[in-house]
């Protein structure tokens, strides 16, 4: 049949990568014998409770703020039709179109809708229809720019054509997403209840201010926490790299910690020149006096993925003086709390903040107090739980990413795009 249509002048294509057992090519089909114009309305009056986001395909159980009276007038979107949101950014250029697979619902008039005319596998239309790739030449010959975003003109987007594999082909690339989709929100999950976790024993594994010991405790543990300033524990480096050992420029994220800027910035934001700059070395700490909302108060981070590098003299770098007082893995696990934001805005220039960075002189910040077990092994103890945390909340996180790139490439690589 493929010399058939060949012959009439229809396009086919193959993907790059395919299933086993699927040869055939894809086969071009306008979209108007696929979809058409979506017109029912809610006249059964199904409750603002199923209005559906579509930002979001999810239910907004609180509705959208309507009346109940304009529900009527609200469309009635069902599991296979799909609607187009206009807002554009860096990844969808012209809006994107979204399949709703969570079930009946309504969803306000002011959004473009259609329905298959016959039912087609939803998880496979739902990764394909939503790909930029595929849709991009669509969605430039069936929109025009509206008011706040842009709008679909039906009549052409019925016109324009696509690729489509047989239906047997598209419930298994289907299939395949839906699977790994579900692998990646299981991970995604874990590492969500691991930072949880985590978040909830700061809080209870450390004396609360004015308080001596911890609400949670290792067995075997009882003498209270001893205050000590900074100062007496730590000592100040502000060793150059003179001698260029390191070229590596890093910068200090409260969620990732110490890291190469071309990777957190996706660019070099330090000067060619980094002889001035402050050389760190594995196992140092350093805090970043820039405020975020995720660091209001700064971030102090200790360097564990590089055997080196170098920092702004901006930044303040100190090392532990004596690892038989103070454990390393505890100090990282203090700043990871909030316990320290009380000392820096204690010593913080009122209103001396520029672009967001904090007027604290060194001297100062090392004469901020903490409070720490007096016995070494507790502070093993406390310094080793919230490792084995942090290697948790990384592996799903990794895995994740992982997870993430794969189907990044096979959604560029399982589809058929028409030039």
């Amino acid at each position: 049949m493929n010399w058939l249509k060949r012959w009439r002048g229809e396009k086919m294509g193959k993907p790059k990568i395919r299933f086993k057992g699927y040869t055939e090519d894809w086969e071009q089909r306008k979209l108007g014998e696929l979809y058409q114009r979506n017109t029912e309305r809610n006249e059964n009056l199904i409750g603002y409770d199923k209005t559906i986001s579509v930002a979001t395909m999810s239910y907004k159980d609180d509705g959208n703020g309507a009346s109940e009276s304009s529900l009527s007038t609200y469309k009635v979107l069902r599991v296979g039709d799909i609607a187009f949101e206009g807002h554009t950014n860096k990844q969808f250029r012209f809006g994107r179109f979204v399949v709703n697979d969570i079930g009946t619902g309504i969803m306000s008039p002011r959004f473009s809708t259609l329905r298959p005319l016959n039912e087609m596998p939803v998880n496979f239309w739902k990764q394909y229809i939503h790909s930029e790739s595929v849709m991009r030449r669509i969605l430039v010959n069936s929109t025009k720019a509206g008011t706040m975003m842009n709008e679909l003109v039906i009549p052409e987007f019925l016109n324009q054509t696509i690729m489509v594999p047989s239906e047997n082909e598209q419930a298994v690339i289907g299939q395949y997403f839906t699977n790994l989709d579900h692998i990646i929100t299981l991970h995604q999950r874990k590492c969500d209840e691991a930072k949880k976790l985590k978040k909830c024993m700061l809080q209870k594994m450390f004396p609360k201010d004015g308080e001596k010991v911890p609400e949670i405790r290792f067995s075997g543990f009882t003498s209270d926490w001893k205050q000590r300033k900074l100062e007496e524990i730590v000592n100040r480096i502000t060793r150059k790299n003179s001698k260029l050992i390191s070229e590596l420029p890093l910068t200090i994220s409260a969620q990732q910690g110490l890291i190469d800027q071309n990777e957190f910035f996706d660019k070099r934001v330090a000067s060619k020149d980094v002889s001035g700059y402050y050389l760190i070395k594995n196992g140092e700490f350093a805090y970043n006096k820039s405020t975020s909302n995720d660091a209001p108060w700064g971030a102090i981070k200790r360097l564990d993925r590089y055997e080196n590098g170098v920092l702004s003299t901006l930044y303040i770098v100190f090392e532990i003086k004596d690892e038989t007082l103070v454990n390393s893995d505890f100090l990282v696990a203090y700043y990871s709390t909030n316990l320290w934001h009380k000392g820096i805005h204690e010593i913080a220039a009122e209103g001396a903040r520029n672009h967001g960075l904090l007027n604290i002189a060194p001297t100062d910040f090392f004469k901020t107090k903490l409070k720490l077990p007096a016995d070494i092994e507790e502070q093993k103890e406390i310094g080793e739980y919230f490792k084995k945390i942090d290697l948790l909340i990384t592996f799903h996180q990794q895995k994740c990413d992982e997870l993430k790139n794969i189907k990044r490439f096979m959604l560029q690589n399982i589809f058929v795009s028409e030039k």
